[in-house]
């Protein structure tokens, strides 16, 4: 007969015997998991009521027991062979005996375990506690504690009881300014016996607000100095403002015109004057303004105007001095003239169009397209009836001002007419015909050229080689005068370029036109095509003074300015070829004899003085001893020439030495397509809208208030639609400055997108986050420590300290070596990466209450404490407003006299008692074992505990591991961790990645294992691992490479190969040990 089951209470055919629960503390487990399904019962028990979950196997189900209690409990099985009572006493003690063996090893394990993973039970639960006490907490909560009272200006800002929830910009940014500024943080000492350090603000042009190019300047600069003054000097940081000549005056004459339909001639020159002033007090401080949200710690008592009075007495004394040496002459040049401003322009001013081929272009103050791209060809007569000469110019109208016509010496065809006159055909001029081998090449068109000295530069020099007339022929608002003959006078240029071509189809001397390709100088401001014009002129001889600035950068012995970045140092002087060069760009097909033109005497003379005037030259003040020369110039490239070049030149000649030791070169601004800002196309972004944050309408209003024309409006709201078709969210001014300084890196331009601004400020959010958990573990009662023993502390502790370390020392050489990117990942890195992903995280379980953790919770919040004092000092220079909001936050340290501000406050050192190599190599290996875990989670199930494992290749390893077991049960987040050895097997249904080649783990998931998804990572893993081989495995079989190479280098890359190797051995185990699994075997 079949034995049965036997039990006290019933008996039941061990075919369908259940797995009985009843609620005890031990119980041993039964029958084994169906790998099928995560969810299947065990194989053997049929299905029981609702039961606890089997705590030696989680991923059973059902009841699959036997319950251990006082009774005995007799198990049989079947067997053809009647057994005696004594035998069957004798197995079911001995079976007993081993059960309850087997139970005290299980109570064991289960101890042990229970110890491991009492930081995450604690946590679990206290999550839950917490999670009620934050409930209760907000239900008693006073919203009034969390806003910040009322703050007058000037005062010191007022905290709120209680930390707000979420980093608001406007709340934290608002009062620390007018605080500082009124406390004369920002103000430097001419007396100080500190070393001082001294920056001029370029000093932006009045003509309106500031654009996000400002912005940047603004930026770089505030960082430079807040960390200067923070590491001990007396720094002053001058701020002012530029006339900008040219740039005012069309942005007043377009208001006037705009407003009251009136000119600059209708109002008189006083009225214009006067109408510039109020402009300048109207946008003057809508600048300043905008400088100070920035957070821009300008000394505002050295505030200065380069049109205010002491200003223009230095530019009175400049002139005199250099007019006395002869440096400074008046003469009669060729200027950039715009006919619609009415007067000079300076080169930086001209845009230059290339014109492909016969365009039709609008020009202020014609009703309809002018024609650009053609060359017209017309016949000159030849004196005595010697037949005619054919000429071609793409300005026909300029050949009423022409007085010669050139030719090449060695051109056979015209070898007959040398010495001899063409006639001009509507005032009968004499135009001798002369030979110009520099000018003329008698492979272009007809060989024969027009010269027209009062109208073109080529022409201009021709006119002084050959004592020519100089004619000019047009008004100032660039109509035909006199000279142009009475048939032509009084119409506007371009109308006399029809009217000239109908004239001489009429005499029978038009000889077409053809498509011709050239370049159209444009004015950047008035957008009127500019004329060439001859007009008496200031100039400044730059010879001498030149020779002295490019020794100052160039010279290997006397090298007194270095620019940074080092690359422009080799533009600071530009040889012959280079200019030979740039011409043939704007002028095809031309022959040039290169000369140095001096400079024009226009506003940036003024601006060229500024190092000097600001510190009051000429009068020798205290600030002008103290502070000149000046330590730094930070400032876009592309005014290397037009203003680095003349504050170099003047300082010089004028102060006695250099204006400043390094030159600092920033990139430009360009919108996130790489596109030029420029306000046509909308895309200017004012660092206000930025930080307040703007709607699309509010930016389409800013571009309606502006001086565009309709078609320019159009379409600059059009492209805004495009770029932002949200507007611009609140991001701060932190988050726009360390946005700014972080694309220092790209080269010359930095395409910006506000999305990444939008970054940073949630960024500021998690600094927010982390105050606030600091606050509620380090209580209200807690005093910061005088020092720290670092070598009683825990491992984590000391880590944090020691790559601390590291942000402090990269951060503080990256600021003296002028990588401002660089200085901001590691700033943001130590934050982010160490800090609040790890450090916080793994001293969690320390606060859960446990008596075992009383010494660690201690350590930890001196840690924590030492970790935010000196990170938020690192952060401040780059984020001024928030890190001041937190510094003030935090408790002050025993027996210490803290500073008022952290601005003022001692920027954070290297201590090396914190240094610790071996437990941060330790670190990396954990962390890299934690990052490897958590990818290894499934995406569906990222709350789910897993049990983990370690595969150690090693003693040293192991040894990690297990030093830091809680940090990584905690980081991972996984419910266990067993270290295996290369003997001990690997259980089924794991998850796998490979750390290093002495480290793997594995996540116990089962039936969760996505097989597919492992083999994808191992796949992408060998691929990583194989390039990196081959390309080093290339390296050091290329050809020299032992000769070469020095040892250690040698030695250390033969590590790295084999180590590569090692791990594409370990990623090959796991690749057959998951196709076996796949397969079933």
């Amino acid at each position: 007969m079949p034995f049965l089951l036997s039990t006290l209470d019933r008996y039941v055919p061990i075919g369908v015997f259940r797995c009985r629960y009843e609620p005890v503390a031990d119980s041993i487990h039964l029958g084994t998991p169906d790998r099928s399904s995560p969810r299947a019962p065990c194989r053997g028990a049929t299905s029981p009521p609702p039961v606890r979950r089997c705590r030696l196997n989680p991923r059973c189900r059902t009841a699959r027991r036997l319950v251990l209690k006082s009774r005995l409990i007799a198990v049989t099985a079947y067997s053809m062979d009647p057994i005696e009572d004594q035998d069957l006493e004798r197995k079911l003690k001995k079976e007993q005996k081993a059960k309850l063996k087997e139970e005290k090893k299980l109570k064991a394990a289960q101890k042990a375990e229970a110890a491991k993973l009492q930081a995450q039970r604690s946590s679990d639960g206290a999550k839950k506690s917490e999670r009620k006490q934050r409930k209760r907490d907000v239900e008693e909560e006073n919203p009034e504690d969390f806003m910040d009272p009322v703050t007058l200006v000037g005062e010191k800002k007022q905290l709120s009881r209680q930390m707000a929830k979420q980093y608001n910009p406007t709340a934290v940014e608002k009062s620390w300014y007018s605080w500082w500024e009124a406390s004369g943080f920002f103000i430097a000492d001419a007396s100080s016996s500190k070393p001082s350090f001294v920056i001029v603000l370029p000093p932006p042009n009045v003509t309106g607000a500031l654009h996000i190019g400002h912005g940047l300047t603004a930026a770089i600069q505030d960082t430079i100095i807040r960390w200067k003054r923070m590491s001990g000097y007396n720094v002053l940081w001058v701020p002012g403002m530029d006339h900008a000549g040219i740039a005012t005056q069309v942005v007043v004459e377009k208001k006037l015109m705009r407003e009251r339909k009136l000119t600059r001639h209708d109002v008189g020159r006083e009225g214009f004057v006067s109408e510039v002033w109020k402009w300048k007090n109207e946008y003057g401080g809508t600048i300043l303004n905008q400088e100070r949200r920035l957070g821009a710690s300008l000394d505002w008592s050295r505030e200065c105007f380069t049109m205010d009075e002491a200003r223009s007495k230095a530019v009175t004394e400049a002139f005199v001095r250099l007019h006395k040496e002869g440096l400074i002459y008046r003469d009669h040049r060729l200027v950039n003239w715009d006919c619609t401003l009415r007067t000079a322009i300076s080169d930086i001013e001209v845009d230059h169009e290339d014109i492909k081929e016969e365009t039709f272009r609008k020009v202020p103050g014609y009703d309809c397209d002018v024609q650009f791209g053609v060359l017209t060809s017309f016949a000159y007569p030849l004196e005595g009836g010697l037949g005619e000469i054919v000429v071609a110019t793409t300005r026909v109208e300029t050949m009423l001002g022409d007085t010669a016509i050139a030719v090449h010496s060695e051109d056979k065809r015209y070898a007959h007419l040398h010495g001899r006159f063409a006639v001009h055909p509507f005032n009968g001029r004499k135009l001798p015909i002369i030979c110009d081998d520099t000018l003329v090449d008698p492979e272009f068109g007809t060989g024969a050229v027009k010269i027209t000295p009062a109208h073109d530069p080529n022409d201009f020099e021709v006119g002084k080689r050959h004592n020519l007339d100089f004619i000019n022929i047009f008004t100032d608002e660039g109509k035909i005068n006199i000279n142009g003959g009475a048939d032509f006078e009084g119409m506007p240029r371009f109308a006399a370029r029809v009217a000239v071509i109908e004239a001489l189809q009429a005499k029978g001397l038009y000889r077409g036109t053809q498509k011709n390709e050239m370049k159209l100088g444009i004015c950047s401001r008035s957008n009127d095509v500019v004329e060439p014009m001859i007009k008496p002129q200031w100039f400044v001889d730059c010879k001498s003074m030149a020779k002295l600035s490019l020794d100052a950068v160039l010279s290997r012995d006397n090298k007194i300015i270095e620019i940074i970045p080092h690359q422009y140092e080799q533009e600071w002087k530009r040889n012959e070829q280079e200019a030979v060069l740039e011409a043939q760009k704007i002028f095809p097909g031309k022959n040039f004899e290169i000369a140095q033109d001096p400079d024009v005497l226009d506003t940036w003379f003024s601006s060229g003085l500024f190092p000097l005037s600001v510190l009051g030259w000429p009068d020798v003040t205290p600030d002008l001893k103290a502070f000149y020369p000046t330590s730094l110039l930070e400032t876009g490239h592309d005014i290397l020439f037009f203003w680095v070049a003349r504050m170099v030149m003047l300082g010089m000649k004028l102060g006695g030495d250099v204006p400043f030791r390094k030159v600092y070169l920033h990139p430009m601004i360009r919108d996130a397509h790489g596109q030029k800002m420029s306000k046509s196309k909308g895309n200017v972004v004012d660092p206000l809208e930025v930080i307040n944050g703007i709607s699309l309408e509010g930016l389409h209003k800013r571009l309606e208030a502006s001086n565009l024309d309709q078609n320019e409006l159009e379409r600059a709201k059009m492209d805004q639609i495009k770029d932002f078709p949200n507007g611009i969210p609140e991001c701060g001014a932190d988050a726009l400055r360390f946005a700014l300084v972080s694309y220092t890196a790209q080269s010359d331009k930095i395409n910006l997108d506000v999305l990444r601004v939008v970054g940073y400020r949630q960024w500021c959010n998690k600094l927010w986050n982390a105050i606030r958990f600091a606050m509620t573990k380090l209580g209200d009662n807690y005093a910061p420590p005088k020092m720290l023993v670092v070598e009683s502390m825990p491992s984590i502790c000391q880590w944090i300290l020691s790559v601390l370390n590291k942000a402090v020392a990269k951060t503080i050489s990256s600021f003296e070596s002028y990588k401002f990117s660089e200085a901001t990942t590691a700033v943001y890195s130590w934050w982010q990466f160490q800090l609040c992903d790890v450090f916080i995280e793994a001293i969690k379980p320390y606060f859960m209450g446990s008596s075992q953790f009383e010494s660690a919770r201690k350590a930890a919040r001196d840690t924590l404490w030492v970790c935010l004092d000196t990170g938020l000092r690192l952060l401040h220079p780059l984020m001024p407003f928030v890190t001041e909001e937190l510094w003030q936050r935090l408790p002050q340290a025993e027996g210490t006299c803290r500073k008022e501000s952290i601005m003022i406050s001692e920027y954070p050192s290297v201590v090396e008692a914190w240094t610790n190599e071996r437990i941060e190599s330790d670190m990396e290996i954990v962390n890299g074992a934690v990052r490897k875990l958590r990818s290894l989670r499934p995406q569906s199930d990222k709350s789910e505990r897993y049990p983990a494992l370690a595969l150690c290749r090693g003693h040293d390893v192991s040894n990690s591991i297990k030093a830091y077991e809680l940090e990584i049960l905690t980081l991972a987040t996984v419910s266990s961790l067993k270290i295996l050895t290369e003997d001990d097997s690997v259980p089924a249904g794991c998850a796998v990645d490979v750390v290093n080649e002495n480290l793997s783990v594995y996540l116990q998931l089962q039936g969760t294992l996505n097989a597919e998804a492992e083999w994808e990572k191992l796949r992408k893993r060998r691929e990583e691992a194989q390039k990196k081989h081959d390309l080093l495995s290339q390296e050091m079989n290329s050809l020299g490479y032992k000769e070469k190479a020095p040892l250690t280098i040698q030695e250390e890359q033969m590590k790295k190969l084999n180590s590569y190797l090692e791990e594409l051995k370990i990623i090959d185990e796991a690749e057959q040990d998951l196709k076996r699994r796949i397969q079933g075997i």
